[in-house]
């Protein structure tokens, strides 16, 4: 997997249970997966999300963690374009969670559009 990001876990964005809140897991993955997206490209115009999917927590995360956010393109459509994406541990080098993210690419009127991607 290719390095995204890498997030410092502080303690707003625990939940009530004092582990990383999966709404904060999702953020974050989208992002790094935005940043993937934008190195496969080479651009980030005319792409919106379309899914995430099979978003899985293996492991609490806890403040004072450092994640960092891996990728790889998992799969090429005509006009889609998905990446799994891994958030680990960067000093127990543990997986704590990971899924799949997936864009597509439009037109101007916001209509699906080739990206003319090859896998």
């Amino acid at each position: 997997m290719e390095l995204a990001t890498r997030k410092f876990v502080r303690p707003e964005h625990l939940n009530h249970h004092q582990t990383l809140y999966a709404g904060r897991i999702s953020e974050w993955m989208t992002e790094a997966a935005f940043v993937a997206l934008a190195q496969t490209l080479g651009h980030t115009d005319h792409v919106v999300l379309a899914a995430m999917n099979e978003i899985k927590i293996t492991k609490p995360t806890i403040a004072g963690e450092i994640i960092e956010i891996g990728w790889e393109m998992s799969h090429v459509g005509t006009t889609s374009i998905e990446f799994s994406m891994e958030g680990k541990s960067m000093l127990e080098n543990e997986r704590r969670f990971f899924g799949k993210i997936v864009f597509v690419t439009v037109d101007d009127e916001g209509k699906k559009a080739p990206h003319h991607l090859k896998e």
